[in-house]
């Protein structure tokens, strides 16, 4: 069985989380979601299957198929965003890996309480990820 990878965010971090997903699973089935309709082109352009959207609102989520994916990758540039966007994941798919890119270690705290969600820490240096 194919794998289903889901990243929202298609910054800097978001191509990289694409670019090592799809080295490890080539075979994998990649959708990206992103704010920037320009994102979205440029990485349907690279293969993934792309959605314009909010990863926070349902409906994008569903035309992502956030149902279906068994990884969701969040790489926003905001960490509050990057919560929402993951209480807005789980409902809808409460048995998917879901890493969540965050900027400040302090807050590691709002991610830690669900044992499903990974946080990884990432840059600080204002980086567009």
């Amino acid at each position: 069985m194919t794998a289903h990878i889901l990243v929202i965010g298609y910054g800097d971090t978001g191509r990289h989380a694409v670019n090592a997903a799809l080295a490890v699973q080539p075979d994998a089935r990649m959708t990206v979601l992103d704010l920037d309709c320009v994102a979205a082109a440029e990485a349907w352009a690279n293969g993934a299957d792309a959605v314009a959207g909010d990863g926070r609102d349902p409906c994008s989520l569903d035309d992502a198929a956030a149902d279906l994916a068994d990884h969701v990758i969040i790489a926003v540039p905001d960490d509050l965003d990057a919560f929402l966007i993951t209480r807005a994941v789980r409902p809808l798919n409460p048995h998917a890996v879901i890493v969540a890119v965050i900027r400040e270690p302090a807050n590691h705290a709002i991610f830690a309480f669900d044992g499903t969600v990974t946080v990884h820490l990432g840059r600080t240096d204002g980086g567009r990820t």
